[in-house]
């Protein structure tokens, strides 16, 4: 099947509904929602009304902004009514971001999210069985399932977890059904760094590596995908650079930023790194699937959300997906 499309920032429900069927009808193997502006649940419900066959996931939603108990209910909801096609992603997000945007501060994020995973997987089990509790060094649920009666049948919602850094990605390689990949990566980085990571992971819990959803972003110009990269040059995701050899180019870029001269990060950016991030323009789209699907299990092709109109984000969607229905059928 073609890539998974992921749903511009700014969309509103109907708009999602549309986009969603149109993917559907391109042969798009998913659909998946972001959380920047919009409530990712409502999105994705929006995104399930609207389609019968694709899974709808997000990718991602912030975990720590949400009780695991309020995520299991949602993800556990979407799940028994759409028939199982719901996917449950979820993310840290930067704590500094985290906190200014949500008000929430989450200490030791890697930990926190494994204990997080494992309070929405118990969560599940007292919704199917009716009973159920969680003890954790982060959570403690008493009782998710507060109207009794089991509920069989549901399918638990499979729980990708993202990741720039290695350790959040051995999180992920523990507990995590699925990686969520960020497109400020590159191919050694991902290679290199996160993929012996997530084995790690997954060698320490005894199980196999999960699948790796990497997120594309799929501009119509090269200057709307640098502008979308200011976004992510940012102390958290620096060691994607300073594994390139970049450590000097990522604090001018953030220093420009700092200084409110997004003109300069932004050119920074399209000379010095854009070319090694997972972002393509869409004249290149097939060379750019062609080039980043040896790297991951799963792709998902999104449009910038910085710097973007929602109006362009918009179209800019439309005609991703017009690209995806013209491609030849994998």
């Amino acid at each position: 099947m073609k890539p998974g499309i992921t749903l511009p920032g700014a969309i509103r429900p109907s708009e999602a509904k549309e986009l969603a069927r149109r993917a559907e009808r391109a042969g798009c193997e998913a659909v998946w929602v972001l959380d920047v502006r919009r409530d990712p649940y409502l999105l994705a419900a929006a995104a399930l009304d609207a389609t019968e066959r694709v899974q709808v996931g997000t990718n991602v939603a912030v975990a720590f902004a949400r009780s695991p108990a309020v995520t299991a209910a949602t993800a556990w909801d979407l799940s028994q009514w759409s028939g199982g096609r719901f996917v449950l992603g979820l993310g840290s997000q930067v704590g500094p971001t985290l906190k200014a945007r949500f008000g929430v501060d989450a200490d030791h994020p890697g930990p926190r999210m494994r204990d997080y995973v494992a309070a929405v997987r118990a969560c599940y089990a007292a919704f199917e069985h009716g009973y159920g509790k969680h003890e954790g060094p982060y959570y403690s649920i008493r009782r998710p399932a507060l109207q009794p009666g089991a509920e069989p049948g549901v399918s638990a919602p499979p729980i990708y977890v993202a990741g720039v850094n290695p350790y959040m990605t051995t999180i992920a390689g523990e507990c995590a059904d699925g990686f969520a990949a960020h497109a400020f990566t590159t191919e050694r980085y991902l290679d290199e760094v996160l993929m012996p990571a997530l084995d790690q992971g997954a060698r320490a819990a005894g199980r196999e590596r999960p699948p790796i959803l990497l997120q594309l972003v799929v501009a119509p110009d090269r200057e709307s995908a640098a502008r979308q990269m200011i976004a992510y040059t940012v102390p958290a995701y620096r060691r994607v650079l300073d594994h390139a050899g970049l450590s000097d180019v990522a604090d001018q870029v953030m220093q420009a930023s700092k200084e409110g001269d997004r003109g300069q990060a932004r050119q920074l950016i399209e000379e010095r790194y854009l070319d090694l991030l997972a972002v393509v323009t869409d004249s290149d789209l097939a060379g750019g699937l062609r080039r980043w699907s040896p790297h991951a299990d799963r792709l998902s092709l999104s449009v910038p959300w910085f710097g973007m109109k929602d109006d362009e984000q918009l179209a800019a969607a439309h005609q991703l997906v017009d690209a995806l229905e013209a491609l030849p059928d994998a």
